[in-house]
């Protein structure tokens, strides 16, 4: 029996979510192995102080939406009086406690507690002109968090790609380094030998110190990519990463029409503007609701005692229920200048919805042609792999059999290598040109 409480226990620990990890910094440590591009992204979006920022806006613009709402509703406060003066006097109740409540006093001291109601009956629109205003500067909020995401999601495709590229060129100079090392070796042999000149052997000797150099700088650049990746997911550095996969072309994205099409309905940018003209189109509605009556209606309910001639002194009770009606004559102006502002605002904002849509549509078309550019380099760069592979074949033989210099031999090894780097980063221009074509239709 206590072996089974025992084995009990154990799985309900074991089914304990784990206390995520964090350095002295207190950022959080992520080791992930054989890092794939989605899971990396999914961890940025979790960890990235900017999204965090942007969500907390949203949430504080939510907020305000309530705060909108709420005046809608019943106001209800109670206010408590303590007076002692020797003539009448109107005493007020702290500003910061709505509805606010102003007290009649005697010129006798005074205790009253004061219960009170105020709710809205007509306001000309104001207050629903502040709701819908609200609500689309939050739904800006949300369209504008979104933008980030995906700008952070964009970012950390980036050094992850930037990590696969530098990668591939470890492997290009790792295939160098092998064969001059071998190359070396066989000329060390000959010199002893005295088939080759000295000359020969220092061009093969330092012909591998360059190449070694080349492979140490890459390796260096593959770390540095590691810490541009886990800086943009929002990660320690302590964190362990091994990013595996290969560079690959991607596949070929719809039609310029069908991307722009696309772009349009889904950037949040342009959402967003949208979202600002249209609490715009509202403030303008609240600027007008100066020029309607402003009607509330109010009850209230007073406790008072008053020291009288008694010794006891007076108490009084009663109630009140009514209706307050307000509208401005005369201002000077000021309901005019308000919605003209709220006007030029709108212009303002629908000048901005335009301007999006004119940015949106030139990301899209400048990052199809950029795309369509780095295919055709990977195209052209993909054969010259093979060829290069071949001279390189062909002199080596030509070089053994005399007919060859070294030089050649060692030009053609150099051109080997710097056609399998070209690809490599034709390849990468063509992977970032596709995730910026992703971004550039609102998508991640």
């Amino acid at each position: 029996m206590m072996i089974r409480v025992i084995v009990a226990a154990l799985i309900v620990f074991c089914a304990l979510p784990c206390p995520a990890q964090q350095d002295k910094a207190g950022l959080p440590i992520k080791n992930i192995s054989n890092a794939g591009l989605k899971e990396l992204v999914d961890v940025a979006l979790q960890n990235n102080p900017s999204v965090a920022s942007r969500k907390a806006l949203v949430a504080a613009t939510a907020a305000r939406v309530g705060m909108a709402k709420a005046m809608t509703r019943p106001q209800v406060s109670t206010s408590t009086f303590g007076t002692l003066n020797n003539m009448p006097m109107v005493f007020p109740g702290p500003d910061a406690v709505e509805p606010r409540n102003f007290s009649l006093t005697a010129d006798k001291p005074r205790l009253d507690q004061n219960v009170m109601a105020m709710f809205p009956v007509y306001t000309g629109g104001s207050l629903s002109g502040r709701i819908n205003s609200a609500q689309s500067l939050k739904d800006a909020a949300s369209c504008d968090a979104v933008t980030v995401e995906l700008d952070t999601a964009l970012a950390v495709k980036n050094a992850y790609y930037q990590t696969l590229l530098v990668q591939k060129y470890v492997d290009a100079y790792q295939k160098r380094v092998d064969e001059a090392t071998e190359r070396a070796r066989i000329a060390e042999s000959a010199y002893a030998e005295g088939r080759i000149a000295r000359y020969d052997l220092l061009r093969n000797q330092t012909d591998l110190a360059e190449a070694r150099q080349q492979l140490n700088n890459s390796q260096r650049d593959v770390e540095m990519a590691l810490i541009d990746l886990k800086n943009m997911m929002g990660i320690s550095q302590s964190s362990q990463l091994t990013v595996t996969q290969e560079l690959a072309a991607p596949a070929a994205p719809p039609s310029l029409d069908e991307l722009q099409a696309t772009a349009i309905k889904q950037r949040p940018e342009i959402q967003a503007a949208r979202a600002r003209a249209r609490s715009a189109q509202s403030n303008i509605a609240v600027a007008k609701s100066a020029y309607k009556p402003q009607v509330y209606g109010t009850a209230m309910a007073d406790l008072s005692v008053m020291k009288g001639d008694s010794v006891n002194g007076a108490t009084d009770t009663g109630y009140l229920v009514g209706i307050a009606a307000a509208l401005p004559i005369f201002d000077g102006g000021l309901r005019k200048s308000s919605v003209d502002e709220a006007n030029a605002m709108l212009l303002q904002m629908q000048a901005d919805e335009r301007d999006a849509l004119l940015a949106v549509s030139k990301e899209v078309a400048a990052s199809y042609t950029q795309f369509t550019a780095a295919s055709k380099n990977a195209d052209l760069a993909q054969p010259a792999i093979a060829q290069s592979e071949e001279d390189y074949r062909v002199i080596r033989m030509r070089y053994e059999a005399g007919k060859a210099t070294n030089v050649e031999v060692l030009d053609s090894l150099a051109a080997l290598t710097r056609a399998r780097t070209m690809y490599a980063e034709a390849l990468y221009q063509q992977n970032v040109a596709r995730e910026q074509i992703t971004r550039a239709i609102g998508e991640r």
